[in-house]
């Protein structure tokens, strides 16, 4: 068998589809953090790729030494044999689902499709442009529908099912990576990114003010906002902050209480709260690291 971690936890799920004799898709995860997890390791996964999708969140990946920022709704690829980790980067807060897959022997099926169509969808999951690329809400709820499957009491077609489920998350990946390739921001929510990230510095305005900068609803906003940012207005306002406050840590010249009241947070208690759920640590920690 070939050697994958399955751990799952409170806040994370694996599943292990090796024991319904599965020789194609191996293994789906999915976690759910409400706060920073320590990083991911540098690791491969042999003669499989991983697709993962990440529903909600922002996360930092480094595959062979390329660093690359995924925000929710994003898809993201490793290859057979290629070392991946998130950098030294916590897990951040969010919800991530991972699907690892075996590379098909030739003329081996995959996923009960005729051994030519098996070929030929691995083929161009494997040789798509780009390894990370905006997917779609469709695909939560074909992951989630495996797991369900899953779940259920068995029958005679529950394997079956899934095989059908998966198949079908695929195909929507295979569609997306070649219809999208890289990720697109409207310029209505590109606006008031960069509006966020100009002013850091101060305490962020009403949601209406953002929302009449889109020209947008307030509801409307909020859901544009993170359909293509992937997280809430409030956490990548905080998100741009956190990375700030780590630069004016690193340089040493302010106090903790006066980076929290020059980025405008409301104690420095608040401010510590917020970058331990960002980072796995408190301020003095990440400063005393160096």
């Amino acid at each position: 068998m070939k050697n994958i971690l399955i751990d799952p936890a409170n806040n994370r799920k694996i599943v292990d589809f090796r024991r319904r004799g599965f020789k194609d898709v191996l293994a789906l995860g999915r976690y759910s953090y409400a706060q920073a997890h320590a990083p991911l390791k540098e690791h491969t996964h042999g003669d499989m790729f991983e697709i993962c999708y990440l529903e909600e969140g922002a996360q930092s990946y480094e595959v062979e030494g390329e660093s690359f920022t995924l925000k929710g709704g994003d898809i993201f690829v490793t290859f057979p044999h290629e070392a991946h980790g998130s950098g030294g980067t916590p897990l951040n807060r969010g919800r991530l689902y991972w699907m690892l897959i075996a590379v098909p022997a030739k003329r081996e099926r995959f996923l009960n499709l005729p051994p030519g169509e098996g070929q030929e969808l691995v083929s161009r999951l494997l040789s798509i442009p780009s390894r990370h690329f905006k997917g779609g809400a469709q695909l939560k709820t074909l992951l989630e529908q495996i797991l369900k499957v899953h779940d259920e009491c068995g029958s005679g077609l529950q394997s079956a099912n899934i095989k059908n489920w998966m198949l079908r998350f695929l195909l929507d990946v295979l569609e997306l990576a070649e219809l999208h390739g890289r990720n697109a921001i409207s310029p209505a929510i590109a606006g008031v990114l960069r509006y966020i990230e100009g002013h850091v510095e101060e305490v962020p305005p009403p949601m209406a003010e953002l929302a009449l900068m889109a020209n947008l609803s307030v509801s409307r906003f909020k859901a544009r906002f993170k359909e293509e940012s992937g997280m809430s207005p409030g956490s990548y306002i905080n998100l741009q902050k956190i990375e700030l406050a780590k630069k004016y840590l690193k340089e040493g010249a302010l106090s903790i209480t006066e980076i929290a009241y020059q980025l405008g947070f409301s104690s420095s208690q608040y401010f510590a709260t917020v970058f331990k759920r960002h980072t796995t640590m408190q301020p003095l920690e990440w400063r005393a690291r160096g």
